[in-house]
């Protein structure tokens, strides 16, 4: 080992001098600050000790970027849990990502003579621009009331913009949505075994804090003789969605050219994934996993793993529906196919009839954020306000109305239709199995977004956004060289 003599012995000791004093006097000042100014402020002087450098690494490495803003969208709330009573606005997180991905991209893009819109040339982007222009005009909506819950809802807007832009420029090539889908399903599969923890360990001290702190969420977390279950996601039903969706993907993907480990890997992590899904105590993602099992089985019921794979949730799901044992989760699940003694299922189809004369007397609709808890916090006095929606197309249609509903409509058949489309125009088998959990996945969660909204809570949102991607340019890459090497790599390990 080469040891530090002379100069070098003395730089190397007046570093770790010098590095000693630097954090003494760091440690010093936080202390300083939370002792005269609150948690809050020491909580923000360590967000930019550990934040600054990371933000510089997304700018320079925007493909980290991604994994990160997705890695945070999983891990927001449970973060807001963590400093609750700091207060801290961790929502904000997202935005200095993202914004910090935008810059490394165009700081990136600078650099060229042309930039390449090719990935953009294609039925969805044009939907989306038309939908995003339409949300845009609302703000001339003569049914709403107030100026200041349209400009509420142009952050959620440019969200969805940025997210759009940021995926397709990052998408040109199939590593990067292979690693991407690999990083959200390990991040899925710990929010699974982080769901189990809940059930066998409880609730942490800080996750009680959380759900003390307001009465909706203590009625919605009891429920039957249960204690649902939301892991680190921001509700029970964003949970148990995530994991219905995720485990129909995985068990979809577990049938194509992935070799024999990763084959045992997936099917292992669908089964933790329906099993922590069914902690969540949620009816609509029970309700999900047969239909997105259902769509790629009449997609590909030529093929005998799919044939298997229908033997097996046929028996399953016989099983779980009529077998000699009971409880509370078990229950629950059960009453998901018999609707009619659904109570809250009833409400909300109770609901959904009284209003329907306004979204037919209103074709533009009442305006953004005029339902629900926001349509009290910034819309008060509109007959919207306050109104519970539950499935996000009765938002759309009550707050866009049913023009707004007919373009969102648009987009997702489009993606549909095109992703069906290039599922059967694919030849490459690996680029095919991608096409088909992610047909299932997105379908499950447009027949979950009935009963609940379901498409843009975090994280799924951001997977949604990359589904809108990846439906039509996935094929570009079914003739590529490296989509030939990956799947051989995968049929070798069979």
């Amino acid at each position: 080992m080469k040891s530090f003599t002379g100069h070098n012995a003395s730089v190397f000791t007046l570093y770790n001098i010098g590095l000693f004093i630097g954090l003494l006097a760091g440690s010093l000042l936080i202390s300083f600050l939370v002792g005269t100014q609150g948690i809050v402020a020491g909580a923000i002087i360590v967000t930019l000790f550990l934040g600054l450098p990371i933000l510089l690494k997304i700018i320079v490495d925007v493909e980290f970027g991604l994994y990160f803003l997705i890695w945070y969208g999983y891990f927001l709330f449970l973060i807001a849990r963590l400093v609750l009573p700091a207060k801290v606005p961790t929502g904000i997180g997202v935005d200095v990502i993202e914004g910090a991905l935008l810059l490394g991209i165009l700081l990136a893009e600078s650099g060229k003579k042309k930039w390449d819109w090719s990935y953009f040339k294609n039925p969805v982007t044009y939907l989306l621009i038309l939908l995003y222009f339409y949300n845009i005009l609302q703000v001339f909506n003569p049914n709403a009331v107030s100026l200041t819950a349209w400009i509420a809802s142009t952050r959620g807007l440019l969200f969805e913009v940025f997210t759009y832009f940021i995926v397709v420029k990052l998408f040109t090539n199939l590593e990067i949505i292979k690693k991407f889908t690999k990083w959200w399903l390990f991040l899925a599969l710990l929010a699974a075994l982080y769901g189990f923890f809940q059930e066998y360990f409880g609730y942490q001290e800080f996750e009680w804090r959380d759900i003390y702190s307001s009465p909706q969420t203590i009625a919605l977390i009891q429920n039957i003789g249960i204690l649902r279950k939301f892991s680190f996601m921001s509700d029970v039903t964003t949970f148990g969605i995530l994991m219905a969706a995720a485990g129909v993907f995985c068990s979809i993907l577990a049938l194509g050219p992935v070799g024999t480990k990763n084959k045992i890997i997936l099917s292992i992590s669908a089964l933790l994934m329906f099993i922590s899904m069914s902690f969540s105590g949620t009816r609509t993602a029970t309700a999900i996993v047969p239909v997105g099992l259902m769509i790629y089985i009449l997609m590909n019921i030529t093929n005998r793993n799919t044939l298997i794979l229908l033997f097996i949730s046929i028996i399953g799901f016989c099983v779980i529906l009529f077998g000699p044992f009971y409880g509370g989760v078990v229950t629950r699940i059960r009453t998901t196919f018999e609707p009619s003694k659904d109570a809250s299922m009833n409400v909300r189809e109770f609901n959904r009839k009284r209003i329907q004369p306004y979204i037919h007397e209103h074709p533009f609709g009442g305006g953004v954020n005029t339902t629900d808890g926001e349509g009290e916090a910034l819309a008060p006095g509109h007959p919207l306000a306050g109104f519970a929606t539950d499935g996000g197309y009765l938002k759309t249609a009550l707050t866009t109305g049913w023009i707004g509903l007919i373009l969102l409509m648009a987009v997702y058949f489009t993606t549909i239709a095109i992703g069906v489309t290039n599922f059967y125009r694919a030849k490459n088998p690996f680029i095919k199995s991608m096409y088909g959990a992610y047909i299932a996945f997105f379908f499950a969660l447009l027949v979950a977004n009935y009963t609940q909204s379901a498409m843009l809570q975090k994280p799924t949102g951001m997977i949604v956004y990359s589904i809108l991607v990846i439906m039509p340019n996935l094929i570009k890459f079914d003739d590529k060289p490296e989509a030939e090497i990956m799947n051989k790599k995968a049929s070798a390990s069979v």
